[in-house]
């Protein structure tokens, strides 16, 4: 439509006063990220108010992500030469972030386009601000508008990728907090109707609980009060903190006088906590735990009615699993998960965060993902581990059934899947003895189920990857089709599980009162906390576990009955698979990882202990202090036995002598090219050093192996092999064709 030719007047005068109003360069520059999807059903309802206060987190690119990556995953797994050498934040910052300069050229700026720009994050891959929607729209040339979603909430989001000037651009990685549209849920899962009676609910078949104890469980650590026991056994449901501590062999801790003392537990919390829950909570169980509330963008608000089911359930599971910790609670409005991450890693200060919230992937903002993933990195680099709920809704995580059409499909929660983080799942533990009796947890759509799946976003990561076939990580399911890779597969989860069914819940006290709460978000906590009590055990000697994932998955790999509680099953009568709608489409239970469970529950100390030797490996026994004579072989063996001859001599070392043994197996052994078979039949090494069995072994000439000729003792000529020894100092010797012989000045002799 034509306008008439005074309105069209008018509307050329006012762009030119907007044009000449707006800050330089805001008609210029370059546009980083995308503007964010609108979720199915939304829809744009008007501009915002111009005064609406944003709080604003302007990401910044690590000085070399590529080697960032390498770096964080190198750091993290058993067996690089780089395992466990982490960094400080200043370290991190000097090495992988931005340059002061690059810093420095972002921050002017985005000052001269009128922001208030705040001072750098402590490791400068962040600068806060602070601005006005309309403030914002100037800066980052892009309107920002309400939005309406399917559910009526009334959200905002930018039209279009922020514009940011052209010298700023390379160093940008994105801007956060121009919408609000993918705001988390937690997954929590309290209990709308506690059975009164032992037999299931109709309406969902959730499972009856296991009988309610009328005493405490002696387990050395917290012990309820009486009115958490009455509550248990009036309402015949939840376990108490003892019972939780003794299933999973938290016991074993407290035994060592280990309550967690030494350490910082972070918690990641985007809803108010009511003090006075806290502290009747701590009065039952006779706790004193020291507690710090540290507000990111505000904080998380004031506390109204049914607000702290989540952060009472997180802060009081931590409290009651290790006590001796100090806990520290980030909190800030919703969304604002990046923020709150960024503080955890800054501050440095914990070494063990849990993170009971989450979004659909599908619907999870791609500036979001890529800032939070650097961020998971830089924790990984600086030994911080990250326990993250895997979600309620089961493989449908996307499923919301206020929705006008709900999402049915098969999806993950984030940011679980992203492969710096360890996703935790659900499990139903029906009956609370060591080991637990539990199951896939599937209570239907109004309780939940476990969550877990195949990410659309992340390729599969080298710990899941390269996990023992005897695992089962790899299976018909797995497939790297949902994300896009060309050769291997995409990211799996969840990768461990605990107790998260709320009928076999956790006895809390949120909003004024007792209550039973469950979901993978009491699952992560209490992980985190089985991480603190790891790190502070003697055996982990003051090294902490950092990233846990690529250590469980080698523990579970190499040892995983006794380090992990298999979940093989689904309760008798009970759904098959952690489908909320199917009982076919995945995913099922089954031996070693799935995912439905994962890896599986952990076994407390033991497992404890097998990250602990991971972490921190105790060093060989010191040499004898004096000269010692060894039996190289026993005088009262039988001849031939071990394919040997007791006829062979004895050899007198010096103190301070060591022997190193390779295991350099050489083709054209006949049975000793099997080195299971070799490793087994030289098991008298054991009673010839006194220590455990070396490490290496390597064949060499000697005659006193009869099995592989006539040996007739030293210098038999039946062309026998047999072992090599070296001094300390790289000196040699060997037994051989004509007897021992010393190299260099090595001072064994016949």
């Amino acid at each position: 439509m034509r306008l008439p030719r005074p309105l069209l007047v008018l509307g050329l005068c006012l762009l030119a006063l907007g044009l000449a109003a707006a800050p330089a360069g805001a008609a210029s520059g370059v546009r980083v990220g995308a503007a964010p999807e609108l979720p199915g059903g939304a829809s744009f309802a008007g501009a915002v108010s111009p005064e609406r206060q944003l709080s604003l987190y302007v990401a910044l690119e690590p000085r070399d992500p590529a080697a960032l990556a390498s770096f964080a995953e190198a750091v993290a797994t058993p067996g690089s030469p780089l395992y466990g050498d982490y960094l400080s934040v200043p370290q991190f910052a000097a090495r992988f972030g931005p340059t002061p300069a690059q810093v420095a050229t972002v921050r002017t700026a985005l000052t001269a386009q009128g922001l208030d720009v705040g001072a750098p994050s402590a490791n400068n891959l962040s600068l806060p601000i602070t601005a006005t929607a309309a403030e914002a729209e100037a800066a980052f040339g892009t309107a920002i508008d309400r939005v309406e979603t399917a559910t009526g909430r009334i959200a905002f989001a930018n039209r279009s990728a922020p514009r940011v000037p052209a010298a700023a651009a390379p160093y940008v990685q994105g801007v956060i907090g121009l919408d609000d549209l993918a705001r988390a849920h937690r997954a929590d899962a309290p209990d709308p109707n506690p059975l009164t009676t032992g037999a299931r609910t109709a309406a969902t078949g959730a499972s009856a609980a296991s009988p309610a104890a009328t005493t405490s469980v002696l387990t050395g650590g917290p012990q309820p009060c009486s009115e958490a026991l009455k509550f248990q056994h009036d309402e015949a449901a939840g376990y108490t903190a003892d019972q939780v501590a003794s299933a999973y062999g938290l016991a074993g801790f407290y035994a060592q006088g280990n309550l967690g003392a030494g350490q910082t537990i972070a918690l990641l919390e985007m809803e108010p906590t009511l003090a006075s829950d806290i502290d009747t909570f701590q009065q039952c169980y006779g706790t004193a735990a020291d507690l710090t509330y540290v507000p990111i963008e505000g904080g998380s608000g004031k506390w109204k009615e049914g607000d702290d089911v989540e952060s009472a359930l997180d802060i009081e599971q931590v409290i009651s699993l290790a006590p001796g910790a100090r806990i520290v609670v980030y909190e800030g409005p919703n969304p604002s998960e990046v923020a709150l991450l960024s503080a955890y890693v800054s501050d440095n200060v914990a070494k063990v965060m849990s993170d009971s919230w989450g979004i659909c992937e599908k619907e999870s903002d791609r500036t979001e993902e890529a800032a939070f993933n650097t961020l998971l990195q830089e924790a990984a680099v600086q030994g911080q581990s990250f326990f993250v709920a895997a979600g309620d809704e089961g493989s449908t995580d996307c499923y919301d059934e206020e929705a006008e059409h709900p999402d049915k499909n098969l999806e993950v929660d984030y940011p679980g899947t992203d492969p710096f983080a360890t996703d935790v799942g659900g499990t139903q533990m029906q009956e609370p003895t060591t080991p637990p009796v539990q199951y896939i947890w599937n209570d239907g759509v109004v309780e939940g189920a476990g969550g877990g799946g195949v990410s659309k976003h992340f390729p599969m990561p080298s710990y899941q990857l390269t996990a023992s076939p005897t695992l089962n990580v790899l299976g018909p399911l797995s497939t790297g089709a949902t994300c896009g890779v060309s050769a291997g597969y995409c990211r799996q989860v969840p990768d461990v599980s605990a107790n998260a069914a709320p009928q076999t819940g956790y006895i809390v006290h949120a909003n004024k009162a007792w209550e039973v709460s469950g979901g993978t978000s009491a699952a992560a906590p209490l992980w985190a906390a089985f991480a603190a009590l790891t790190q502070a055990s003697p055996a982990c000697g003051g090294k902490t576990i950092g990233f846990a994932n690529p250590a469980l998955y080698a523990i579970a790999s190499s040892a995983y009955a006794g380090n992990f509680d298999d979940i093989v099953t689904s309760r008798p009568g009970g759904p098959k698979t952690t489908n909320l709608f199917s009982d076919t489409d995945p995913y099922a239970a089954g031996p070693g990882y799935d995912m439905a469970t994962g890896i599986g529950t952990p076994i407390g100390t033991a497992l404890g202990d097998s990250l602990c030797a991971i972490a921190n490996p105790q060093p060989p026994p010191a040499p004898p202090a004096s000269t010692s004579t060894l039996a190289v072989w026993s005088a009262a063996a039988a001849p031939g036995a071990h394919g040997v001859s007791s006829s062979c001599p004895v050899m007198t070392f010096a103190a301070g002598s060591m022997m190193m043994w390779r295991r350099t197996l050489r083709p054209g052994l006949g049975p000793l090219g099997d080195r299971t078979w070799y490793l087994r039949s030289w098991s008298a090494l054991l009673a010839w050093i006194g220590v455990a069995m070396p490490e290496n072994v390597m064949p060499v000439r000697n005659a006193c192996c009869a099995a592989l000729g006539a040996a007739t003792g030293p210098g038999g000529g039946g062309g026998g092999r047999g072992f090599g020894w070296n001094r300390l100092g790289d000196q040699r010797g060997q037994y051989g064709r004509g007897g021992f012989h010393h190299h260099a000045a090595a001072r064994g002799r016949r």
